[in-house]
C-alpha cells in the first residue's frame, strides 16, 4: 500500500525544495492542499499534478500509479456522505488573518 497523503516537509522531500517554497505555493494557489491543525497535507494526486505542471515528469514509479477512475469516484463518494454534516468538507487554505496586529 502506498502513501497517500503527505505533510510538507515530505513533499519537499520528494520534490528536493524547502518546505517554505511549498508553502508559497499553496498561498498562491498553485498547489492544492488541506490544512490540518497548524500544518497542511497534501495529495498524492495535487502532488503529482503541481510537479508536471512545473515540467517535471513521473514523480511517483509505475508501481504506484495515482488511483483509478473508479477508486477516484468511490473516495469522492465517501467524502460526500460525510459532507451532510459538516463532516469531511474542504476548505481552501487561506494565508494567515491571525497575523494582522493593529496599528497604534
Amino acid at each position: 500500500m502506498h502513501k497517500t497523503t503527505y505533510t510538507l516537509a515530505e513533499a519537499a522531500e520528494l520534490l528536493h525544495c524547502h518546505k517554505e517554497t511549498l508553502r508559497k505555493s499553496i498561498l498562491d494557489g498553485s498547489l492544492q492542499a488541506a490544512r490540518l491543525g497548524r500544518g497542511y497535507r497534501v495529495s498524492r494526486a495535487d502532488l503529482q499534478k503541481f510537479w508536471t505542471e512545473r515540467g517535471g515528469g513521473e514523480l511517483f514509479g509505475k508501481s504506484e500509479s495515482l488511483p483509478t477512475a473508479a477508486e477516484s469516484a468511490y473516495v469522492k463518494d465517501a467524502a460526500e456522505e460525510g459532507t451532510e454534516k459538516g463532516v469531511g468538507r474542504r476548505r481552501k487554505a487561506s494565508g494567515p488573518r491571525q497575523l494582522t496586529l493593529p496599528l497604534d
